[in-house]
């Protein structure tokens, strides 16, 4: 009896340690850890562990094991231990042209395109948004031609 009082007191006291500890965060910021927490968005750490590597031993530091994987999934290009196959490919590849250009753009398929982007939209990858595009269009109409 008085050990589960004793668990039931640790357990209180766990609780309440913890209630104390996300409100001093939501003091701060009320969108931190604890809403990631129940949001379920805190991930572990990736953890490099030890692999083989091609002579049968294992690696020792972080710098071993990311040169082991990189070298087993890009391996070097070497045309002399090729198939049939693969050179046949190679070739095809090395002698390839295209002399057929796509059309360019009119300014009437810019300026729909433009028109028709949404705004307020996050930007791309090149951090510019429709708001800048837009902008520039109306300033000058050809810089985008």
């Amino acid at each position: 009896m008085e050990r589960e009082n004793y668990k039931w007191l640790i357990k209180q006291e766990c609780r309440a340690s913890f209630e104390l500890f996300c409100q001093q965060l939501v003091a701060n910021n009320a969108f931190d850890l604890p809403y990631k927490i129940a949001a379920g968005k805190i991930r572990k750490q990736t953890v490099l562990q030890s692999v083989k590597t091609s002579n049968g031993q294992f690696t020792n530091t972080i710098e071993e094991t990311i040169q082991t994987i990189v070298q087993a999934l890009f391996p070097t290009d070497d045309s002399t231990q090729e198939t049939h196959v693969q050179r046949k490919k190679r070739e095809t590849v090395n002698t390839y042209s295209s002399t057929i250009l796509d059309k360019q753009f009119t300014k009437q398929e810019i300026t729909y395109a433009i028109s028709t982007m949404k705004k307020k939209k996050a930007p791309g990858i090149d951090g510019i948004s429709i708001e800048i595009i837009k902008e520039l269009h109306d300033m000058n109409p050809d810089i985008l031609h």
